[in-house]
């Protein structure tokens, strides 16, 4: 067996990053905020005094600070922030929302003749810390809180359950997402992703990361563990149920002798690759839809300006997008055809600025939201315009 092959999938996913866009790409700065306000914008360490107090509020205020924001958001008459709100309005209704289903492993008995017996490790053990350091599952995760997030395997939305904390709700109001951001991204997810051969590499790699002493990680999936670029096992369980599931390929039998075994390797490492590249664009695709300063993942910050750029073309309508990503073949056929578009384009940098200007405009109506309140509260310092 091969214990360490996740320097395979790092090599294979930085080759195949996206190269520096070309100019002109999208402006770096967010678009500064409107003069003349009857406050001024809190700095940063006002921000984080803000937050602090917060926390330190009790509960029922924290509950009812929260509770006004996100009135006085769905309140707004604010044209961007209002689309925002209609999509995300449109997602309750058309996104299908499922129950997340426990985490799950591959059955040794099924796979691997019962020659090991796994093991679920307890999150409180020092293995299992010390495997959410070394695969980092947050970098696969939403960078707000939420509850309902997108399965590229299931195609639907997958409920978690509970719901955001005051706290949480509060840092995504700051941060300018609307309620409701996680089922609203989720289904421009939806409405982004193409490509059904992706659905059994999802399902595969969305399995229960487990080591070759049988010992289980439920906090860590096969995605994270390849993705993260770091060394990784690769039982013999998981690998045969790859060449069953997915390579329709039954002759594979545990124990799989060593000087064989490389091939199927590395056959398991192009099917993650392909799932890697597509989620990743996909992914990215939708998040900067929603909100261009969006983080994208590793290496794959050259995606930006090209989206940004997709979504400025049609002035970020949502069908126009989603019908130009399904139009390309894979990633690599949108760079190299948004590429030439972005060079022929005299007007491409306004374009750009025009979408990430709305959008900015939106999230600042979120954010000021949650300043007034907080001020009314006296949990954020007041503070005259220029001063």
């Amino acid at each position: 067996m091969l214990p360490h092959a996740g320097t395979f999938a790092l090599a294979l996913a930085l080759q195949n990053a996206p190269p520096a866009p070309p100019t002109p790409s999208a402006p770096a700065a967010p678009v500064a905020a409107p003069a003349a306000r009857p406050e001024r914008d809190p700095s940063a360490s006002e921000l984080d005094d803000g937050c602090r107090a917060f926390d330190a509020a009790p509960r029922e205020e924290r509950d009812a600070v929260v509770a006004e924001i996100a009135r006085r958001i769905e309140a707004t008459r604010e044209p961007s922030l209002r689309q925002l709100l209609g999509w995300r309005d449109r997602a309750v209704k058309e996104l299908e929302v499922v129950a997340a289903p426990a985490p799950e492993y591959y059955d040794p008995k099924v796979y691997a003749r019962g020659l090991v017996n796994r093991v679920v490790a307890s999150p409180s053990d020092a293995d299992a810390a010390e495997k959410r350091e070394l695969y980092r599952p947050w970098e696969n995760q939403t960078s707000y809180f939420g509850t309902v997030r997108y399965d590229f395997g299931r195609n639907c939305g997958l409920d978690l359950g509970g719901a955001p904390s005051a706290d949480e709700s509060l840092r995504n109001f700051l941060f300018g997402y609307p309620p409701g951001t996680d089922r609203l991204v989720a289904w421009v997810t939806a409405r982004f992703d193409f490509d059904a051969t992706i659905d059994p590499l999802a399902l595969h790699f969305d399995h229960v990361y487990c080591d070759l002493n049988g010992k289980a990680y439920p906090e860590v999936t096969l995605y994270d563990a390849w993705a993260s670029g770091t060394s990784h096992d690769m039982p013999d369980v998981d690998v045969i149920a790859y060449a069953r599931l997915l390579l329709k390929d039954d002759s594979w039998v545990s124990p799989i002798p060593s000087h064989v075994a490389q091939p199927l390797y590395e056959k398991v490492g192009a099917g993650f690759l392909k799932l890697f590249k597509y989620r990743v664009w996909i992914d990215a695709a939708a998040n900067v839809f929603v909100n261009p300063e969006a983080p994208i993942r590793g290496t794959h910050e050259g995606l930006r300006a090209r989206l940004l750029y997709l979504c400025g073309l049609d002035g970020g309508d949502l069908e126009k997008a989603a019908a130009r990503i399904g139009g390309f073949d894979s990633r690599g056929d949108f760079l190299s055809k948004i590429d030439t578009l972005i060079q022929d384009d005299t007007a491409s940098e306004r374009k750009i600025a025009e979408f990430t200007s709305k959008r900015a405009t939106a999230r600042w109506e979120v954010a000021r939201a949650a300043y007034a309140v907080l001020r009314e509260h006296a949990l954020l310092a007041r503070s005259e315009p220029g001063k």
